[in-house]
């Protein structure tokens, strides 16, 4: 046990952060943090109200300062003033989703911020077309502030000595990488990359998580099951943890008890997205993830957009609070199921009973080392020029690089820029070539996958189906 990262967690929670957040930085975190703590036990009809209430405010909002949604809303039908519920929406057949985010361009954003001093996040998820989505610097300070109230439903309070392991953005200089790490260890964190996911650098993850003394770790599901994996093999003693959050691809149960049974302590599953960062997010009871319906209209519609409740449906998200850059009904790509159930915690905010449709591989090397796919798209999605990509490893040494171009760059402004991102694949005698492409072939069930392993088939091994 660290004995200073247990001794910091009170003085951080208590004093260092409302002090820095709230006095020093005026920051909005610590007050939105405060404000929306109780939310979740208020009553369901007010919480209802509340949620439409913030609805008819972000159309009414859209339609004034939104150029695409003015004129989206004018060619439907849509009375602004009347819209409460977004039942009158769906019969107006209003919706948005990535493709339709990326061909409206700088008309979803709102007249009334500046672009160059909005947060932006960059996402390609399971399509592999990286978009740019917005945020004003306020509405960043709420996410966090709703990350931070979702992690004390679990015994996760500010300060808990804690690991992150995650991806990180390329070509950081030795400056902005020890910006980083005080970041983190100002917050009680240690950050660990999640890209190297090779046995020999995972049995070094676990080693560290028990020296930083962390009660929790939040990681990716692939990065965390294969380190529970490793623990059994070798046998090893886990860190003592309290929990383990993951998120960013779907959990299966197989995962789930590998995990617990390695680790000695329960996961907590959490759903997010770049678009909205957290959607939903396991209690201590973990009998779903509550939908943060506070800030968010989470929907699950079936084929013809009609709400079901207790199977497997589309998940559709509309953005409360996020004036920027609005995302009204907002088709994320992902499926899940909404459940009826009321938490036993005593919570009303509304349950997915679960998130399906995230599968991850990984790059393998001629060491035996594994490389988490994530690792490209922290790496590419960024590249000037890019529409979207697709790396396919044919081989134990090299990877396959295609691109769809936009021609708002040479081509060899790319070029240049992606064989950069990708220069320390060298570290694992991996070389890529790059090629352009008129487009990228969808899977049957019409996505796209940004990492393809064809390693496993040339051994012999079924494909894995992609939802």
């Amino acid at each position: 046990m660290n004995l200073f990262t247990n001794a910091y967690a009170p003085i951080y929670r208590n004093l260092v952060f409302p002090l820095y957040e709230g006095v020093l930085r005026r920051r909005g975190i610590y007050g939105h943090y405060r404000r929306i703590s109780e939310a979740p036990f208020l009553g369901i009809d007010e919480l209802r109200e509340t949620q439409r209430r913030k609805l008819n405010d972000l159309i009414l909002y859209c339609n004034e300062h939104v150029p695409f949604y003015r004129e989206l809303f004018a060619r439907h039908g849509v009375d602004p003033g009347a819209v409460f519920d977004v039942d009158a929406l769906r019969a107006k057949e209003i919706f948005t989703s990535k493709p339709i985010v990326r061909s409206a361009g700088e008309s979803i954003l709102s007249r009334e911020f500046v672009k160059e001093d909005l947060h932006n996040s960059a996402t390609s998820g399971s399509t592999g077309t990286p978009v740019l989505f917005y945020m004003s610097f306020e509405n960043w300070c709420l996410r966090m502030a709703v990350k931070y109230r979702s992690e004390d439903w679990i015994g996760k309070p500010l300060g808990t000595p804690a690991t992150l392991i995650w991806g990180h953005k390329p070509g950081q200089t030795r400056k902005a990488k020890l910006k980083n790490s005080l970041y983190w260890t100002f917050q009680n964190y240690q950050f660990l990359s999640a890209f190297d996911i090779g046995e020999e650098s995972l049995l070094a993850a676990v080693a560290s998580i028990a020296r930083h003394g962390s009660r929790f770790v939040e990681s990716y599901v692939t990065v965390v099951y294969l380190m529970a994996k490793a623990i059994a093999k070798h046998g090893l003693e886990p860190p003592k943890l309290d929990g383990i959050i993951v998120g960013a691809e779907r959990l299966y149960d197989f995962q789930k008890e590998e995990i617990e049974r390695s680790f000695r302590c329960p996961v907590f599953n959490r759903y997010g997205a770049t678009e909205f960062s957290n959607v939903a997010s396991e209690c201590e009871k973990r009998e779903g993830m509550h939908v943060n319906m506070d800030n968010l209209w989470v929907e699950v519609v079936d084929g013809d957009d009609r709400p079901v409740t207790g199977q497997v449906g589309d998940i559709v998200v509309t953005d409360l609070e996020n004036r920027a850059m609005p995302l009204v009904r907002y088709k994320i790509g992902d499926r899940g199921v909404m459940t009826n159930a009321a938490c036993s915690c005593g919570r009303s905010f509304p349950m997915l009973r679960e998130v399906v449709g995230r599968i991850s591989e990984t790059m393998k090397t001629e060491d035996g080392q594994e490389i988490h796919d994530m690792y490209f798209l922290w790496k590419l999605s960024r590249a000037p020029g890019l529409i979207r990509f697709r790396v396919t490893q044919d081989s134990l040494i090299h990877v396959r690089v295609e691109i769809e171009h936009d021609g708002s760059v040479d081509r060899e402004v790319t070029t240049r820029w992606i064989g950069e991102a990708l220069r320390d694949l060298a570290r694992y005698r991996v070389s890529h070539t790059l090629e352009y492409v008129d487009s990228i072939p969808l899977t049957g069930a019409g996505k796209m996958r940004f990492f393809v392993s064809e390693i496993a088939r040339e051994a012999g091994a079924p494909e894995r189906k992609i939802r």
